[in-house]
């Protein structure tokens, strides 16, 4: 399992994405947070949707959302989970599209 990052900046295209992730099996909900992020430039506010899911999962759902919502400030990358419950492990490979 992994927990997929999705940034850029409309809240309402993380929603369009969600809602995608969702219809196609690779995510079961979604995760949808604002954030300001300081760099050298200043200050840009961005949105972030996460979510667990397949590992297998990782490289068919990064070439989906670069063809249906590719922008120039679309970061999308993943960090391995350890552990989950049970009940949601289950859950997940129960009902999450098989890779």
């Amino acid at each position: 399992m992994i927990l997929l990052d999705i940034i850029q900046h409309e809240e309402a295209r993380a929603i369009e994405i969600s809602k995608f992730l969702i219809a196609n099996k690779y995510a079961l909900q979604t995760h949808i947070d604002t954030n300001r992020i300081l760099n050298d430039e200043g200050e840009v506010m961005t949105v972030r949707l996460f979510f667990i899911t397949k590992s297998l999962l990782f490289d068919i759902i990064e070439k989906e959302i670069r063809e249906r919502f590719f922008t120039n400030e679309l970061l999308i990358y993943a960090t391995p989970v350890s552990h989950v419950s049970k009940e949601f492990g289950d859950k997940l490979r129960l009902n999450l599209k098989a890779a």
